[in-house]
């Protein structure tokens, strides 16, 4: 088994403990204050410990949400992927929604919403590009520890229209359309920091 640090992960670990020396588990009064609390920013817990191999196409490295009122947020979220072997590729990845609170009970909140994602792949050994789109409704359940600190999961439905194009190919039909639908983000994991 190999394990590699890359900056992403030495960032997470110094973040997280920065947050945890600062922040005091100040209990049920804590939790509640929450609702005042308008920034969010996630990382992918799943990917930087893989306790899972493979969650699929739709997992985001960083994710933000900004509370526009007591239930209702604005999210954001953002992947970046980057091989340089032979045969590596290069993939970002962004999503832009929205979530709205329906249950709160005690340090649990779960919620509902949709994203809209859009993504290119781009591989090393060719000019062949793979884009796509979709929307991604989702249910979501986030635990907070205290109040600036929280795990949560959202597991999801992607429909997503997807093209592949090659730039080197001289036939003129050389770009191909397909839809697909999975569920995704099932077994993900974000460590959420509350500011």
């Amino acid at each position: 088994m190999r394990f590699r640090i890359n900056f992403f992960h030495i960032i997470l670990f110094a973040t997280l403990f920065v947050v945890l020396q600062v922040t005091e588990s100040t209990g049920q009064s804590a939790v509640d204050s929450v609702s005042f609390l308008k920034h969010q920013v996630g990382f992918n817990a799943t990917q930087t410990i893989r306790l899972f191999e493979d969650e699929s196409t739709n997992n985001f490295e960083l994710h933000y949400r900004y509370k526009v009122n007591s239930s209702t947020s604005l999210r954001s979220g953002l992947n970046y992927r980057y091989d340089s072997s032979d045969s590596g590729q290069l993939a970002t990845d962004i999503k832009v929604g929205i979530d709205k609170r329906f249950k709160k009970s005690d340090q649990w909140r779960f919620y509902s919403g949709i994203d809209l994602v859009g993504g290119l792949q781009t591989l090393s050994s060719s000019s062949r590009k793979n884009y796509r789109i979709g929307v991604v409704p989702f249910f979501g359940a986030i635990y907070y520890l205290d109040e600036h600190f929280s795990i949560s999961t959202e597991p999801a439905l992607l429909a997503q229209v997807r093209r592949f194009k090659n730039e080197d190919s001289f036939n003129a039909n050389s770009s191909t359309w397909w839809f697909e639908m999975e569920l995704v983000n099932v077994g993900q994991l974000i460590l959420g920091i509350h500011f």
